[in-house]
């Protein structure tokens, strides 16, 4: 840096005075150069470098270099406009779609909850990515679930829910003889279960015979064989009559009733009955009947009560699975009261009747009485 107004001291020859100036004056030129020099000095001594700028000193040299490490100037590219290349430059653009000074563009969701917008707003050139944003209900599998769904068909809830009721199987069950049969049951998770018909499955007229089809709901008529009757019937002022009249087919049952009035000469008062059952495990002995029989599965018991005078009643077992104990009212074996029958092998039978209002046995086959 040059310092203007020097002044110069004049030294003449060694050890003499002509031209030269006195101590004062040169003492003087001294004082006045010096604050010359502090008057024109900088007062920085220390530089630093800012954005852009480099600096750069040479202790040596005493100099010191500052560089522009920024723009150094501008070009105008394509639709681009510049006023200058360096200084205060103008830049404006000259192409299409600059949508009347529009600077940015972005996307503000109307709800965050809903959709999330990111790298908004661009104001050069990018992508603005969006997603949905998170409902809040952990991703997964659920069993017989609650769910709670917004208006916007989002699912904000879901919960594992118990399944309702205490099934554990299905199953179809068929009476005896009722023409259907079911396998496959039952189904404890998947499965088939089948139904067949093992009944009916088809119709066909015979002779005299007209049907209205083979199958489904089928009416079944017959021809006028001839004649005028259209229902046959019996009455009786003594017997029990059952199922009179028969109109088409059927049968008409006769009974006699528990007390009876005959009118004349009763020749016997010994009571002759017919016909069988099979006596099943805690039942009471049929008086109607002759001969009750049984097949027992395990000890199974069943009962006789008080019969008519001279009525005849016989027992046998067909089968023996346990123990059959018949309790006897009025037993003739008995002083008084109740007394028992017991069967405990096959073929073991007995004939009992009525004699004097109490059971007697008339003829045995291994029962044992009690």
């Amino acid at each position: 840096m040059s310092i203007p107004g020097q002044q110069t001291i004049n030294v003449g020859l060694p050890n003499e005075s002509a031209n030269s100036d006195s101590l004062y004056t040169a003492f003087t030129k001294i004082n006045e150069n010096f604050n010359n020099a502090f008057a024109c000095a900088s007062p920085y001594n220390t530089f630093t470098a800012g954005a852009g700028i480099l600096v750069n000193a040479n202790a040596n040299l005493g100099t010191v270099t500052v560089t522009n490490t920024g723009v150094t100037s501008i070009v105008a590219g394509t639709n681009i406009v510049i006023n200058q290349s360096n200084g205060a430059v103008t830049i404006s653009s000259t192409g299409g779609g600059g949508g009347g000074g529009l600077s940015s563009v972005g996307l503000n969701p109307v709800s965050t909850s809903r959709l999330v917008v990111t790298n908004t707003p661009l104001v050069t050139n990018g992508n603005m990515a969006i997603d949905l944003a998170t409902s809040g209900v952990t991703q997964g599998t659920y069993n017989n679930p609650t769910l709670t769904v917004d208006s916007y068909g989002r699912i904000t809830s879901a919960a594992n829910g118990n399944i309702a009721g205490t099934v554990t199987s299905v199953g179809l069950v068929t009476s005896s003889n009722s023409g259907i049969q079911i396998s496959g049951g039952p189904i404890t998770s998947s499965g088939n279960i089948t139904i067949t018909n093992t009944g009916v499955t088809r119709i066909n007229a015979g002779p005299g015979i007209t049907v209205s089809s083979n199958t489904g709901n089928i009416t079944i008529s017959t021809a006028a064989l001839g004649g005028t009757v259209t229902s046959v019937g019996v009455s009786s002022s003594q017997l029990v009559v059952t199922g009179s009249p028969v109109v088409s087919s059927g049968t008409i049952n006769l009974e006699l009733p528990a007390n009876a009035t005959f009118t004349g000469t009763v020749t016997s008062s010994r009571e002759i009955l017919s016909g069988s059952e099979d006596l099943a495990a805690s039942a009471a002995a049929n008086l109607l009947l002759d001969t009750s029989y049984f097949t027992t599965t395990t000890a199974e018991t069943a009962t006789l009560a008080a019969g008519t005078n001279g009525q005849i009643k016989k027992f046998a077992m067909f089968g023996d699975g346990g123990d059959m104990v018949i309790t006897v009212t009025n037993a003739g074996w008995k002083s008084s009261g109740t007394g028992t029958m017991t069967f405990n092998t096959i073929g073991q039978a007995c004939t009992l009747q009525y004699i004097n209002n109490k059971w007697f046995c008339v003829g045995n086959n291994g029962v044992t009485f009690a």
